[in-house]
């Protein structure tokens, strides 16, 4: 048998228990976010003073830490300071649909749930603990 086949052969089930473990680690990210996420709902703002709130949230491949103001009883800016996610997974259009909504429990940019739901447990965190 030649040297790099040999060579592929003997490296072959170390890359193939590497791929299950980050397969399997990935599905409990997501099914970590989407139990995180399923206890998001309406935060009272008029319960909240004036001030800018941090939050975080992170699992696995997707964390983000992010700044929340609120002024006169509302979501005025969401700013984030660090964020780990895919290239082009940013999510950052869920920024906009929190204010917008006024609330964290928006729907999720298609194309990157994760990061959006992410975001959405941080900006909830931030105005709740």
């Amino acid at each position: 048998m030649k040297k790099p086949l040999r060579l592929l052969l003997a490296i072959l089930p170390a890359i193939l228990i590497a791929a299950l473990f980050l397969f399997r680690r990935a599905e409990q990210m997501e099914n970590t976010i989407d139990e995180t996420y399923a206890s998001i709902s309406d935060i009272d703002l008029t319960a909240l003073s004036d001030g800018i709130y941090e939050g975080s949230f992170g699992e696995f491949l997707v964390s983000v830490d992010l700044r929340v103001t609120v002024s006169e009883n509302q979501i005025t800016n969401i700013e984030i300071i660090n964020q780990k996610s895919g290239k082009g997974y940013e999510a950052h259009e869920t920024l906009q649909r929190i204010i917008q909504a006024q609330s964290p429990a928006v729907d999720a940019v298609s194309g990157a749930t994760v990061s959006s739901k992410s975001i959405m447990i941080a900006v909830y965190k931030a105005l709740t603990e």
